[in-house]
């Protein structure tokens, strides 16, 4: 129906057109002799080309269409919603029937008789049993004793009266400490002189540090200096030499020679330097031995960490021993 109206519609609107076209052509069309069969089979037609009729008439008809084929357009592309097709119920597990008794239908039907009741066992009747009488409450001993009179209330204790509070004494007014008398203008005032005698807060019986803390920077200051020592051996092919099983004390801030500054910015001192207690260092080139001397295990004995060892060859204690780095040949040095 869409397709004819628009057919429709195209010939009113090319036919209709070309008949109000006609009137405002520059040649008369009923001249043309290609036209002449269309004229002879309608006749009166070459008269009504030349009214104003024919102009009404054929823009109309160009008019009507038109519309007919906006109308064919505007339908066509409109398309009914088509309902989703059902989806086929699953048929149940069909029942086994006996042979030769037709299959009954899914449905019931009004006619079909009521499914016969399943046959099962009566149950034998039995007569209800009465409940058990309650016995008989008997009162014991304590509830038939008579209870004990009602005793008079305590008469209340007398109000305490609040304390007396005396008034508090107004305490003198502490002495002001007399100042420094101003200086004259002009006058810069005197700055105390330091005396060489401690402060007095100052405390000289202060107790040691935790030999715990003093004992790991010892080992810290050890580990730092063995791997300067494999720095330099794998630079010049062996050890700085050094005569004697020494430290800082006999050859000062540089007692292990040629190890600062390329090596170490500074080389660590114990941090108990004195004459006894000090990092020592002794070698041949090809082996070497590096000490803390004169170091106390008291409340810290783990010092054999990152490859640190306690001298045996000294006889260590407790108060004096000695632990580091050394290579076997040295082991006794």
């Amino acid at each position: 129906m869409r397709g004819f109206a628009i057919f429709l519609g195209l010939l009113l609107l090319l036919g209709g057109g070309a008949v109000a076209g006609a009137q405002f052509a520059p040649v008369d069309v009923s001249t043309i002799p290609a036209l002449d069969p269309v004229f002879s089979s309608l006749p009166g037609s070459r008269e009504f080309l030349k009214t104003e009729m024919a102009l009404y008439s054929g823009g109309g008809a160009a008019v009507l269409g038109l519309l007919l084929i906006v109308v064919g357009v505007a339908t066509g592309g409109k398309k009914q919603a088509r309902p989703a097709p059902k989806s086929p119920e699953m048929p149940g597990p069909r029942m086994a029937r006996p042979a030769g008794k037709p299959a009954a239908s899914a449905t019931p039907q009004a006619t079909d008789p009521p499914p016969a009741p399943v046959n099962e066992p009566p149950v034998p009747y039995q007569p209800p049993t009465a409940a058990p009488k309650p016995a008989p409450r008997v009162a014991s001993p304590q509830t038939l004793q008579p209870s004990a009179p009602a005793q008079d209330p305590q008469p209340a204790a007398p109000p305490v009266p609040p304390p007396v509070v005396s008034p508090v004494p107004q305490l003198a007014a502490a002495p002001v400490p007399p100042q420094d008398p101003v200086p004259p203008q002009g006058q810069a005032k005197a700055k105390p002189q330091a005396s060489g005698q401690p402060p007095a807060g100052a405390n000289p019986g202060a107790p040691p540090p935790d030999p715990r803390m003093v004992n790991r920077k010892r080992v810290q200051d050890l580990v730092t200096i063995n791997d300067a020592l494999k720095a330099y051996h794998a630079k010049n092919g062996g050890y700085p030499k050094a005569d004697g099983l020494a430290g800082a004390n006999e050859r000062g801030a540089a007692w292990i020679p040629g190890l600062s500054p390329e090596f170490l910015a500074a080389i660590p001192r114990d941090p108990v330097h004195d004459a006894g207690t000090q990092y020592v260092y002794v070698s041949d080139g090809a082996n070497y031995k590096l000490l803390a001397q004169g170091a106390s295990l008291v409340g810290s004995g783990n010092v054999e960490v990152l490859g640190v060892k306690i001298d045996q060859t000294r006889n260590p204690t407790l108060q004096n021993a000695a632990f580091g780095f050394w290579t076997t040949p040295f082991a006794g040095a």
